[in-house]
């Protein structure tokens, strides 16, 4: 099982997102009113000579928005195609992560630390060959350069809630005081703390400049090229949150709380682009968000409704395509993978 058969494989098995009309073409067009993607064979001779489209507004899905006014200038596709979709051996894929020589890492998180399981295992042409399954109370998981597991932190007194490894192999975590997670007073301590490749610790980002939390419940963090660090802030039983992005100084650059013109924002699941875009999987909707480093929305599309993915992790692998981890669905009993490439202006 050479490292380039997943590269292969993938690519034999591509499934581009199809022409509603025809289910054969890649999409080029879509209609903004009929929310109908079509290739552009069927833009001229299938949509234009409905009736009802006469007066619908078309257009390329490099440049769509939406046409409601708090949509303009935000991108309506953020997937491109969908290249292949793998069943799991888990109720849902909760964390995902991809090394670089093209093994998966996925955790399911029951509801009773017994249901809680890890898998490792390697994409196939039509399947997860599982190499790896332990069932274990599993909060997190990171990969660092050595791809060994040891014992490298001990977080006690502190809970552990989230654990990344950088590209300069920093560990960070995510920490809580013990006891009930919330509600958070102001004795509560909620941290994001830095660890060198030498595990020794090299910051703690708490407060903002003027005292307040910068977190309440650090669920999911990441880092880019630049060395920020952006985390999915979890506030509650609700499991509403949002996106904090703080520098190395613990200098708050923004928060992201999801679209102004939708309601509760609960990501689940974030990744960062080639480009230092970060994409998040949010629950409520069944969305993708993309935003610039600056916090800027870049592209919103709702996978469900478009696609049926149901997004709850998410990762790149070593091709750049977009991993995308889900849930059962309403007759299936396992989650799912799904491979797909994200547009070229997004990425």
């Amino acid at each position: 099982m050479a490292t380039s058969s997943k590269s292969t494989s993938l690519r034999k098995a591509q499934v581009s997102v199809s022409c509603y009309f025809c289910k054969g073409q890649d999409i080029e067009w879509k209609c903004v009113d009929c929310n109908i993607p079509m290739c552009n064979s069927c833009k001229d001779t299938v949509h234009q000579g409905l009736q009802s489209a006469q007066d619908h507004d078309v257009v390329s899905i490099q440049d769509i928005s939406q046409s409601s006014p708090g949509f303009l200038d935000v991108e309506s596709v953020v997937i491109s195609s969908v290249f292949n979709s793998y069943t799991t051996t888990l109720p849902a894929v909760n964390t995902l992560l991809c090394s670089d020589d093209d093994l998966l890492y996925l955790v399911y998180n029951g509801q009773t630390s017994d249901k809680r399981q890890f898998v490792k295992g390697k994409l196939l042409k039509s399947s997860i060959k599982i190499l790896q399954t332990l069932k274990r109370n599993i909060c997190d998981i990171a990969i660092d350069k050595d791809g060994e597991v040891k014992t490298v932190v001990d977080s006690s007194p502190m809970t552990l809630l989230a654990i990344h490894v950088s590209n300069e192999n920093e560990i960070i975590v995510g920490l809580r005081e013990p006891g009930p997670p919330f509600p958070v007073h102001d004795f509560s301590v909620r941290q994001v703390t830095i660890f060198g490749s030498d595990y020794k610790r090299r910051a703690t980002l708490e407060l903002d400049k003027k005292g307040n939390k910068l977190f309440s419940y650090a669920l999911c963090i990441r880092t880019d090229s630049k060395n920020v660090v952006y985390v999915i802030d979890n506030f509650g039983n609700t499991n509403s949150g949002r996106i904090v992005a703080v520098d190395r100084n613990g200098r708050l650059k923004f928060t992201y709380d999801g679209h102004n013109d939708l309601g509760t924002f609960q990501p689940a699941g974030i990744t960062i682009t080639p480009s230092d875009n970060i994409v998040v999987a949010e629950w409520t909707y069944d969305a993708l968000h993309v935003i610039n480093s600056k916090g800027d929305l870049l592209g919103l599309q709702f996978i469900f409704k478009d696609l049926g993915i149901d997004p709850y992790s998410l990762c790149f692998d070593t091709e750049g395509y977009l991993l995308i981890g889900s849930g059962k669905g309403g007759s299936e009993s396992h989650g799912k993978i799904h491979v797909v490439k994200m547009i070229d202006s997004l990425t």
